[in-house]
């Protein structure tokens, strides 16, 4: 019997992988998180609209977040991503002002995020560039031709010929069912993930991206090819932040040379809280859903208790910084310091 009982408990939570525990911790976080906000201020936390533009604002940590997840999963990064989605947001709306059908502005500026991606993959894979120094580049760069576009000056959707077309493009990001239910920028964002979750956990492109970031000259020797793979993610990455740039357009009715700013840092960290490891190789795109739902929760919370936006970031970074840390020490990281500073490490 007692045998029996050993054999039971094999399967337990020492047995899941390192991304699924970190996800079944940070769901708890999570619930926790909502609690304490709903105790602290019932009315206003759990009232429908709040919740309802809860989900809204985490349309694009959680979309974002999506792309840079196949990026941090392959052992790569992505600081280009709101300077991405600004550009990309700038383009629609100067197309759909030049008079062009809704559906080929977007096709176009979908196309022109994943030759964002390319940009970044050929830097990165081909040329060899070190992917923190070449995104952290082309973010200027996209950032600029964003600027240039426009003057610096933001562009309205106001100024779009038709306006047929104006109510249409506004749905998009703004729109709700029934006018005020469930914002059809959720459920974009909803199907979205659950596309590139299927891609990343089921597909073998997924599966090469996950070997490439666990070990990327293993994943070389047995066959990969890991230039096409890692470009892949960088590819998925611009499509992500060209999605997120037409939808915040489309909510705002207006695109902004410096929308996004900061955006590609915010979903690093949602990617992160939520279990994305930040040494590649583990995680999921559920990993960054409840990381994007934990950023929105925190910001949603902190702005309804009147806390002030920079004492926000404050608490966000040493969050982020107590995810990594804590995935750093899991991953084997030196600890020897802090146990002789608390006088630990005694000689046997």
């Amino acid at each position: 019997m007692a045998n029996k009982i050993k054999t039971a408990g094999k399967g337990g939570f020492s047995d899941l992988s390192a991304a699924t525990r970190r996800a079944i911790f940070s769901v708890c976080v999570l619930v926790a998180l909502f609690a304490l906000f709903a105790i602290m201020s019932p009315d206003k936390f759990l009232a429908a609209t709040n919740l309802q533009n809860l989900l809204q604002q985490v349309v694009t940590y959680t979309i974002i977040g999506c792309g840079l997840s196949f990026c941090l999963v392959c052992g790569g990064n992505d600081l280009s991503a709101g300077a991405s989605m600004a550009l990309s947001g700038i383009i629609v709306v100067n197309l759909l002002i030049m008079g062009l059908p809704l559906w080929l502005c977007i096709v176009l500026c979908l196309v022109m995020g994943i030759l964002t991606g390319v940009m970044n993959g050929f830097f990165i894979e081909i040329l060899g560039v070190v992917p923190f120094v070449a995104t952290l580049a082309t973010q200027w760069v996209y950032r600029g031709m964003a600027n240039v576009l426009v003057n610096g000056a933001p562009v309205y959707t106001t100024n779009i010929p038709s306006e047929a077309v104006q109510d249409q493009f506004y749905l998009l990001g703004g729109g709700r069912i029934g006018g005020d239910g469930l914002p059809y920028s959720v459920i974009i964002t909803a199907v979205y993930a659950i596309i590139l979750g299927v891609v990343l956990a089921k597909t073998r492109i997924g599966r090469q991206i996950y070997a490439c970031g666990s070990n990327l000259e293993a994943a070389k020797l047995s066959g990969i090819n890991a230039v096409k793979t890692r470009m892949f993610a960088y590819c998925i990455s611009g499509l992500s932040a060209a999605i997120c740039g037409i939808l915040v357009a489309s909510r705002l009715s207006s695109a902004q040379p410096t929308a996004g700013n900061g955006y590609e840092m915010e979903a690093i960290a949602a990617s992160v809280l939520g279990g994305i490891s930040i040494l590649g190789g583990e995680g999921t795109i559920l990993n960054t859903i409840i990381g994007a739902l934990m950023m929105g929760v925190i910001r949603n919370g902190l702005n309804l208790n009147g806390v002030n936006s920079f004492w926000q970031q404050v608490i966000l970074g040493f969050i982020l910084l107590i995810a990594v840390a804590s995935q750093t020490a899991s991953k084997g990281g030196q600890l020897e310091g802090i146990k002789r500073m608390l006088g630990l490490n005694k000689a046997k």
